[in-house]
């Protein structure tokens, strides 16, 4: 099954909005998780035989504003892109994510220094087998409506989710349960979202989901995999109330949470208010009473930062180096590494010259990284040399991709190998309309020209991820990774795996045996570690197949004002982990 593509653009960085997505990529084509993936796998399980250590009850988490004084003050963020649910089980766009991570509490949370999870909703999460996983929740939490957040609150929204044609984003997370398959059915949207069924499902609930009692949850997989507790703190997985199932459309726009925010009002497109919620009982909570997210859809959000409307932003490349020369402002800048990838992928389904593995390497010894990242995203970006984040996450190792080096020399050979480029065509290179992602991609397409004399021309579209999974691109396309869980895993298998033999997979039409195997090896590991081992051994199986051309990954970069006081930034997502953040008095 081929996995949606979601936008990767953080509230806070400019190159956010050059992340297309975990799970794909908004607005843009990129996509944020918003779950971070990094450090040691396996501290979610628990169990014998499950090889890792309980993850605990939040020994190790970071310290709660619950604890803390709380300011009766208001923090004013910015939403980049087109926010048009908050929904979580049609969640999968960085800001959506963002917006819901004070929403809503998942089973487990990641730690934002090494991104470990670590239970939270979860009391314990247990298995024996990698197959067979019992979850414990802790008891008295609830919804801002009082409802209890229990076994079947978790039950009713995975159930949602993994029914086909309810056509939420989130809805292959949950393939891996038994049961899934009988639930999708066939069906098609329009651009509406109008949903027409033309073959019914024959289950509407997953048959691995038993409630064993109000607070266990037995959850049976397919097949064993190792990692799956740590998919659990991803937006998919969250509770949701009944009231909501009743009222899908009303809770896209104002969620019924069980989080330490609720959502006061949306004004779709203009700007979107949350308050402190006076019924939260568990301890990570935002030392502050209010949140304001302005929307500024692709648009940037530094002059409204320097005239002091807005309290955390980045600014554009071309104010970049006078940011940063700026005594003041320098003093007030944050930055760690990131992990959303921005890669090139080729429509391998179209034939010659993409399906010559010369023609891709031509294309990616012929790019600049370097110099192309210091003029467009200086200090926001690094050149990529793998498909998983170096030191990320588990398993991730610089330097898997050998044709990632600039060498217009071996460049041209290459292309010379796969017969040339059609003598008289133009180069398309397809991307969603960001104005960022379009510095970046002209500056890609100007450095294929200069070095392989091939005529390019960007083809910028609002409707790029239903272009892309339509098949409709007729060139080389800007794709963005960010990952929804901390495993290798998880930059390998939804992108490139699970596709058909003749017809390959859905975006780019990639397959290989090979790969599959391996992918398949990692998810029957006994543990995390060993696990880890196998999905590299799929990603060396990607880079001798070379069916995309890493480019970058991202660094996280923001700007703060004065009021604001530990700034911490997500490892992956980039954006202000608000649980943490303080207001000084």
């Amino acid at each position: 099954m081929t996995r949606h593509v979601r936008l990767t653009v953080t509230a806070v960085a400019t190159v956010a909005a050059l992340t297309l997505t975990a799970c794909g990529s908004g607005s843009d084509d990129s996509g944020t998780s918003g779950t971070s993936a990094a450090g040691p796998a396996g501290s979610g399980q628990s169990g014998a035989g499950s090889g890792a250590a309980p993850a605990g009850s939040g020994a190790g988490a970071p310290a709660g504003g619950n604890d803390a004084e709380v300011s009766d003050a208001v923090v004013k963020l910015v939403l980049n892109q087109d926010v048009d649910t908050l929904l979580p089980m049609d969640s999968n766009v960085g800001d959506n994510i963002g917006v819901l991570d004070v929403i809503y509490d998942g089973l487990v949370r990641y730690d934002p220094k090494t991104s470990k999870p670590y239970n939270y909703v979860a009391q314990d999460i247990a298995t024996k087998d990698n197959k067979v996983w019992t979850i414990k929740i802790k008891d008295g939490l609830t919804f801002q409506n009082g409802e209890p957040v229990d076994a079947a609150a978790f039950a009713r929204s995975w159930n949602y989710s993994a029914y086909g044609p309810n056509a939420v984003a989130n809805n292959y997370f949950f393939e891996r349960i038994d049961g899934y398959e009988p639930m999708q059915g066939e069906y098609e949207e329009d651009d509406a979202g109008k949903v027409t069924v033309t073959k019914e499902p024959t289950a509407k609930e997953l048959s691995g989901l038993k409630i064993v009692d109000p607070l266990t949850l037995e959850v049976t997989l397919t097949a064993p995999f190792a990692g799956f507790s740590t998919m659990l703190g991803y937006t998919g997985f969250f509770p949701v109330a009944k009231a909501c199932i009743d009222d899908v459309s009303g809770c896209a726009v104002k969620p019924i949470g069980n989080g330490p925010f609720q959502v006061d009002q949306w004004d779709q497109g203009q700007k979107l208010t949350a308050s402190r919620w006076d019924g939260y009982t568990l301890p990570e909570s935002p030392a502050f009473t209010g949140i304001e997210w302005t929307e500024y859809a692709g648009k940037s959000s530094w002059p409204d930062f320097q005239a002091g409307d807005i309290d955390v932003s980045a600014p554009p490349p071309a104010l970049w180096a006078q940011a940063n020369a700026d005594p003041d402002l320098s003093s007030r800048k944050v930055e760690s590494p990131g992990a959303a990838l921005t890669y090139i992928g080729f429509p391998l389904y179209k034939g010659k010259p993409y399906d010559n593995i010369e023609f891709r390497k031509a294309i990616s010894m012929a790019i600049d990284r370097k110099t192309i990242i210091e003029k467009i995203l200086p200090g926001q970006a690094v050149p990529a040399t793998s498909w998983v984040v170096p030191d990320g996450v588990p398993g991730g190792k610089a330097g898997t991709c050998e044709w990632c080096r600039f060498d217009p020399a071996a460049a041209k050979a290459a292309l010379a190998k796969a017969g040339g480029w059609p003598a008289g065509q133009t180069l398309t290179i397809h991307l969603g309309k960001d104005e960022t992602s379009e510095q970046y991609f002209k500056a890609i397409g100007d450095s294929i020209k200069l070095n392989l004399g091939i005529d390019y021309k960007l083809d910028p579209t609002p409707d790029f991820f239903d272009r892309r999974s339509s098949r409709g691109f007729t060139g080389i396309f800007r794709n963005n990774w960010f990952p929804d869980y901390p495993l290798n895993e998880n930059y390998l298998a939804p992108v490139y795996g699970g596709g058909d033999a003749k017809k390959g997979n859905k975006n780019l039409g990639f397959y290989d045996a090979k790969f599959e195997q391996a992918i398949k090896a990692g998810d029957a590991a006994p543990n995390l570690d060993e696990a880890v081992v196998k999905y590299a051994d799929a990603e060396k199986i990607l880079a001798a197949d070379f069916p995309t051309v890493p480019v970058s990954f991202s660094q996280n970069v923001a700007f703060y004002s004065e009021r604001l006081d530990n700034v911490v930034l997500d490892p992956f997502s980039g954006s202000v982990e608000l649980r943490l953040l303080k207001i000084k008095q």
